[in-house]
Order: structure tokens, then sequence, then C-alpha cells
């Protein structure tokens, strides 16, 4: 069924006659200086803190007593940024019926958890010489990681009496770390090259990391970690969880550093004021427990990567030793001195888009930016503005969702599900469910997911009579997206049904160049009858000043986020959004007037 008869039936269901086309009204107009946020020039403050001082650790902010209004307002580096929620409407009517009736409808828009787990009706065969084939043909053609003359254990090269200030912006994610070096006084950006090959591949770093005899290494023999991010997240406070994430960690910055000093050391020669700034995997900085884990692993790796070998106690006295720092502790050396910031990769990835100047400022500017990683499919909609006589750029945000929808999380789910179906329909092939558990954790797999569940085998076919996993899982994607995001703006009148149609959309990240989540494209195409509904699918630019040579501008949008977070502020930042209230608060006027 089409959705506009599927979006008719429902207004016939609910009992609500069809609306007319929706009549264009004004947009409620932000005042901007209620609770902007002033701050001073964060390389300022940092030439002015002496460098034997600890710096404060970022710590999530709290919601302020007078943020219980519409918006909260903020500026980093010259660019407001406003987090948005509108009271809940009165009645939401039929739009918000008619979005969950159509969008949990048959043909993708819809879903649950409980639905995922539950076992559709379906028969699987397999030949005698069935076997797995994704992934093992790729072993022996990895490129190797590049070699610098300095090793990067030095933080500076200290030849003159230069200062320099520089912010590290870290995208470790569930597959590939990315890294982006900023440098604000020449307003120029290095992306960090890690493998000797052409292309994107040079500039993505694999998520793994080996435990042998003389320690932890990149590239080796020896107890192999590769679930690294997702592991750290199931077991926060766990140290056999923690330490092999430190391990990797403190070799990329070794790395980091290495390639910065050997191939540009005339140029920062002197001393450097580092800035590492990394992205959180959730929509905002509430997540306290999550963002203290960040600050704690990333300021350890800092420590640990100054030492020579990095063995299971230089890990651990590296953690110690973090631990205090992050609980305000002072430094006391060169090698602890260092902030970490945490950040909401969707809010990096937004702010990237706008500091790369990519864009119209006399246009509309409303967008949907959809972020497929490795781990989390982020989510948002959000509008940049210049006001007429002014430089500087407004950030609105409306709607933001970050949930468990990347590539990763639904290979592991057809694993889960191909486990217990193996066990189920072919209980005599056990070497069939060995292939399949040995696979299950490759999260830094660099093969593309098969477009179907027994794509992984040769000899093997799957075929579901009702709808198969993957759309199961896909109905979850395409109501994150459409529903909880995009719909989400309209019911909740944040915007003009009419600004919304066809507002840009961005569709990146790795996981976007799968035409399982290429998809999203189409639902969000248009609507037959709904003039209102649909984007217009546009690609991230490559912005201005960054140096990423062999980088294909069609793929900037894999460093996007570490872009993002190297350009931003983050402490000069507050990205703390005040829930929406049930209902409009009354108010007495009674005491204002004089009564006949």
């Amino acid at each position: 069924m089409k959705l506009a008869g599927i979006f008719k039936e429902a207004f016939e269901k609910a009992g609500v006659p069809l609306p007319e086309t929706p009549k264009k009204k004004a947009v409620p107009v932000l005042d901007q200086r209620k609770k902007k946020v002033t701050r001073p020039d964060a390389n300022k403050e940092r030439k002015a803190r002496p460098k034997t001082a600890r710096k404060k650790v970022n710590q999530p902010a709290k919601s302020a007593p007078e943020q219980n209004g519409k918006k909260v307002t903020v500026t980093a580096n010259g660019i407001c940024i406003t987090r948005w929620s509108s009271p809940e409407s009165v009645a939401k009517g039929a739009t918000s019926k008619v979005a969950a009736q159509s969008y949990g409808a048959e043909g993708g828009k819809g879903g649950s958890a409980e639905s995922l787990r539950s076992d559709p009706d379906y028969s699987i065969t397999a030949t005698a010489g069935a076997c797995v084939t994704w992934h093992t043909l790729q072993h022996g053609r990895l490129a190797s990681l590049m070699e610098w003359p300095l090793g990067g254990y030095e933080t500076q090269l200290n030849k003159c009496t230069d200062e320099k200030f520089l912010c590290l912006g870290l995208d470790f994610g569930s597959s590939t770390l990315k890294a982006v070096i900023s440098d604000g006084e020449r307003q120029i950006t290095y992306a960090v090259p890690f493998r000797d090959i052409q292309g994107v591949e040079g500039y993505l770093l694999p998520c793994r990391v080996y435990l042998g005899e003389n320690g932890y290494s990149l590239e080796g023999q020896g107890q192999a970690y590769q679930d690294l991010k997702l592991a750290l997240l199931a077991n926060a406070e766990s140290l056999q969880a923690q330490m092999p994430v430190v391990g990797f960690l403190a070799l990329a910055l070794r790395m980091i550093r290495g390639w910065l000093l050997s191939t540009h050391g005339e140029t920062y020669s002197g001393a450097i004021v580092w800035d590492l700034a990394i992205g959180l995997p959730v929509a905002s900085r509430r997540d306290e427990k999550t963002v203290r884990l960040y600050q704690l692993v990333s300021t350890a790796a800092w420590i640990a990567s100054t030492e020579r070998q990095l063995t299971p106690e230089t890990i651990g006295l590296a953690l110690k030793r973090a631990e205090a720092l992050c609980g305000g502790a002072e430094a006391e050396c060169d090698s602890e001195d260092i902030e970490v910031r945490v950040e909401p990769e969707i809010a990096a990835q937004i702010y990237g888009f706008v500091s790369s100047g990519a864009y119209d400022p006399h246009a509309s500017n409303i967008y949907l930016m959809v972020d497929v990683g490795a781990g989390t499919l982020d989510a948002s909609v959000f509008r940049v503005e210049r006001k007429s006589g002014q430089r500087k750029d407004s950030l609105v945000i409306f709607r933001t969702t970050v949930e468990p929808h990347g590539v990763m999380n639904f290979h592991k789910k057809r694993m889960d599900w191909l486990q217990s179906a193996l066990v189920q329909k072919l209980p005599d092939r056990p070497d069939l469910r060995q292939a399949v558990q040995a696979i299950s954790h490759l999260t830094d797999a660099e093969e593309a997911l098969p477009d179907r569940v027994d794509g992984y085998f040769s000899g093997v076919d799957v075929q579901f009579k009702g709808r198969s996993l993957d759309q199961l899982f896909y109905a979850q994607v395409s109501r994150q997206v459409v529903q909880d995001t995009y719909l989400h703006v309209a019911n909740e009148r944040l915007l003009d049904r009419q600004q919304m149609a066809g507002m840009p959309m961005f569709l990146c990240g790795g996981g976007s160049r799968l035409g399982f989540y290429a998809k999203l494209r189409g639902d969000l195409h248009s609507a037959r009858g709904f003039s209102w509904f649909g984007v217009t699918p546009k690609p991230l630019q490559k912005p201005r000043g960054l140096v990423a040579p062999g980088l294909p501008r069609a793929e900037y949008d894999r460093l996007s986020v570490a872009f993002g977070l190297s350009q931003l502020k983050l402490d000069k930042l507050v990205m703390d959004v005040p829930a929406l209230t049930e209902k409009p608060g009354a108010v007495d006027f009674s005491d204002r007037y004089i009564e006949k």
C-alpha cells in the first residue's frame, strides 16, 4: 500500500478527518540574547595558564533552573549554538497517530527489539562443502602501518622557544580510528595518515591491538583484541576491558605525534600545548558515566604513550594516575599535561559542517544529517542561520537521536541469529557454527557486509517465508530516522511543515555505502499527497583548509567527525538540552491587574 493510502486509512481508523494542506505559519523567533553564554578565547585562556598547573577536567554540564524553557543558547568559536525543544502539544491530533501507524506497517517503517528477536519462518540448507568465506579472503592483504623517524614518544621537540596550540580530534569508532590535528592560529588542519595505502583507507586505523611478551602492539603476535569499543561500553567498570583500549589509544597517539613531529617538525619545533577532543557515542553529555569513562581511558592513554614499552603494568599505572588527575590532582610533568574533552559525535559532525563554510548563509539551511557508523546510527535535524549584517552563524538543533543501529551491530544481530538457526536447522554442522562464531566479533573488518544473511557462506542458502531478519532490523533503522527524528520535528511543531519540504539530507559515515542503509533515501524522498514530506540527498563537502593528500572528495565524510572535534572548542560549549514538559504550565496573571 502507498504511503498516502496508509495515511488515509490511519485517519479513518482514528476517526479524524483528513486535514487540508497545512498553511505556512510564522516560525518562532528565537531570542538568542536571553541565554547566550559568552566565554573568553580558548587560546588566550590556555596561554595565561601556567603549564605546570593541572587543567580541570571537563565535566558534564548540569541544567540550570532557568533552562526549563524552550531553548539553551551558547557560543563556540564565534558560532552561536542553540538546542531547542518545545513543550508537548496540547493535542497531537491525527499526525502522530498516522506516524505511529504508517511507520509500523509492512514495508520497512517500524519494528521493535522484541520483533527482531522473534524467529521468522525460514528454511536453511547447506551443501557438504559449505563454509564461511566472508572476511577470510581478506587475510594477508592488509596495508602495512606507516613508520616515521620519530617514534612519537615525545609530545614536543623543544628545539626553540615558540609555543603552539594544537587540538587533536580523535574519532574512536567501533571499526576504525580517525585523527585530525587543527592549528587554529594558522587556520589549517591535517588528516593523519596511518597506513601505506592510497585513498581514504590510509587515514583509517583498524581498532585492534595485540598483547604479546613485549607488551601491546598494533602489529605482531599474541592475544588479539578486536572488539575494543563495544566491549568497553558493555563493561565500563572492567579493568580487563579498559586496558586493551588504553593500549590501543596509546599506540595510536604515538603514531599521530610521530607523524606530526617527523613531517612538520620545522613548523612545530618548539613547545606544543595539546588539547585532545574525543567523540562520545551518545546523543548528549548527560550520560555522565560514559563521559567519565572516556576521560579516564583517554587521559591514561596519553600518559602511557610517552613510555617506551606498553606492558599491562605500565597501563595499570597510567590508569591509576589518570584517575587521580580526573579527580582534580595537578599534573607533575609534561606527559600529564593534557586536557581531554568529550563531546557527542553527532554534535561534532554538525559543527564540522558549519565551520567548514560549505553552505550558503543566505539559504534556509535546514538539514537532516544521518551518520551511519560501525556501532551507532546518529540522526539530527538542525538549522544554520546568519542574521543580516552579522558574520556569526547560529546553529539550532531541533532533534537528535543516537541508536545502536550501526553496521557492526547489524553484523552482530546476524551472527546471533545464524548461530541459533544453525543449531535448530543444521545440528549436524558444528563446523559452520564454529566458523560463524569466529567472525561474530570482527568489528574491525574492512570488508563490506554481504547483501544477504547467507552471503557470509559458500554453499549455504537461507529462505524466509515472512519478513527476514534484515527487514526486521531495517524497520528499526527506518523508524529511528523517519519517525523518531524527521517526523518528530513536525509532530512537535518545532518547524513549519513547509520548511521541512525538500530539506537537504546528508547520509554519511562508512556504513552509508551499504545498500541496506542507502534505502533511507527512498524512505525520505516523498509521500504522495503530502507536499511537506521529503528531503533532497546531498554529499558532504570537503572543507577548505583540510590537508589530506590522496583523500577523494567523496570520502571526506569518513573523517568529518574527527574534523569537527578538532575545530570545536569543547570547553566553551554546553550541549545540555532541557527535557520536554508534559503540558504547558498554567500562569496566574491576576496579581498584575487592578480589579474594578
